[in-house]
């Protein structure tokens, strides 16, 4: 299907290119006048459009680099909308690149970045976005999954320091709304759907353990009762269950919720460390707004937190511009004050944590990267996720089953999903490895 939607693109592309000719002639879309090599930057973040951020990246690109224009265009359902552009051509010159590209499918969009191994020793988080030992995309920050709180509710609530555990958490959220039932504990953020995709991306550090992901693909039941993903899932169904989250998910409001995280009417929002910064621009006092490790200790007794890629920025393999596209995503990368201004790690190795982050180093939490997957087995687990169809770290489907069921919506029970999503799992792993 990808192929002739590929081929029918082509033609479609001929056919307007023969078009244009015939017609007046259009604006040079490769420079313009003053002879400048025009490229376009396409990529999620709609609110530096607004707030005029992407103006100013682009004026301190073009002091070092006065030859090449960039064009920047931005996306609000990135993901979705990629994934269709991407049947084409039509996807800038520099991007973000999809999670939903396979590894093995990353040379049919992306222009390698170079090998894997020589930039393993400059950069960070760049395994999930190689294949086969060359690397297709840079993380343009480096994120950490967690929990983001408003800590004023908590201590107006009688709690000084936040859970570790699953029972301590609830029982936290339940003294929170004793205090003030105007408050939402926990805020689903199940409208907006790729929120939830953060109650998967805790599991290696509530794990502790960086090869997790990968030992899934061998586990056939991982959803069992007292293993990490069915006790992270119970966390959310309890939530649900005993009236500690908004009254109807559906109408949740992702941008509303911010303020409201920042005016204290919410107390923790399941997200990544990208959002600190978000929120505290919002708030009256910036320090109220924390991020913690999600509440389950490891075995060893101690708290993580994993930290992982956030979209990598990448050169489409069709540009005719890939000198000046890769002279962008360089400065991007090593010049730009990105991670910095979004309150997340540099992917350049050395670079100073942001202050929220450096609290919970400070206080015990140990921060691990998820191990990459061995040589040839790089694609293995989204193989098993995508036959399985249940959805981890791709879609909000089985986040929001399970808040439909705890909302008494449907009829199922939180073992009835379980025993549903081990029983695909495993029968996925039989068709993706034996």
């Amino acid at each position: 299907m990808k192929k002739r939607l590929f081929r029918m693109s082509v033609v479609a592309s001929a056919l307007a290119l023969i078009l244009s000719a015939c017609g007046k002639e259009e604006a040079n879309t490769d420079g313009d006048k003053s002879g400048k090599e025009t490229i376009t930057f396409i990529n999620h973040k709609t609110d530096w459009t607004g707030n005029g951020k992407w103006d100013e990246y682009i004026e301190e690109f073009n002091k070092k680099h006065p030859d090449i224009k960039v064009k920047v265009e931005t996306i609000t359902d990135y993901a979705g909308q990629m994934q269709i552009r991407m049947n084409s051509e039509d996807y800038g010159d520099v991007f973000m690149l999809p999670d939903t590209v396979q590894p093995q499918d990353f040379a049919n969009f992306v222009e390698p970045i170079g090998k894997q191994d020589e930039l393993e020793e400059k950069y960070m988080g760049i395994a999930n976005k190689s294949f086969e030992g060359t690397t297709y995309g840079l993380p343009i920050a480096i994120n950490t999954s967690g929990l983001l709180v408003n800590m004023k509710v908590f201590k107006d609530a009688g709690i000084e320091e936040f859970p570790k555990t699953p029972d301590e958490f609830i029982e936290a959220l339940t003294k929170i709304k004793d205090n003030n039932a105007d408050i939402i504990p926990l805020y689903t953020n199940y409208a907006a759907g790729w929120t939830m995709a953060n109650w998967d991306f805790v599991r290696i550090g509530a794990s502790g353990d960086p090869d997790y992901t990968n030992k899934m693909t061998l586990d056939k039941a991982p959803f069992e009762d007292g293993k990490v993903m069915n006790t992270i899932y119970k966390v959310l169904y309890d939530s649900v269950k005993k009236g500690l989250t908004e009254a109807d998910p559906s109408t949740t409001d992702w941008e509303q919720s911010k303020q409201d995280m920042a005016d204290g009417k919410i107390a923790v929002m399941p997200l990544g460390s990208w959002a600190i910064e978000q929120v505290q621009a919002l708030a009256e006092n910036p320090d109220d707004i924390q991020f913690v490790a999600f509440p389950m200790t490891a075995e060893d007794g101690k708290q993580y937190m994993s930290i992982g890629p956030d979209y990598n920025i990448a050169i489409n393999v069709h540009s005719k511009h890939k000198k000046a596209a890769r002279e962008f995503l360089d400065w991007f990368i090593n010049e730009s004050k990105y991670a910095e201004e979004t309150g997340a790690i540099s992917a350049v190795k050395g670079r100073d944590y942001p202050k929220a982050l450096q609290a919970m180093k400070d206080a015990g939490v140990q921060f691990i990267e998820a191990k990459q997957a061995t040589e040839g087995k790089e694609s293995l687990f989204s193989d098993i996720n995508n036959a399985s169809e249940i959805g981890v770290d791709t879609t909000d489907a089985t986040k929001q089953r399970i808040v439909d069921a705890a909302k008494g919506n449907t009829k199922e029970s939180f073992a009835d999903i379980m025993k549903d999503l081990n029983k695909k799992w495993g029968n996925a792993v039989k068709e993706v490895t034996e």
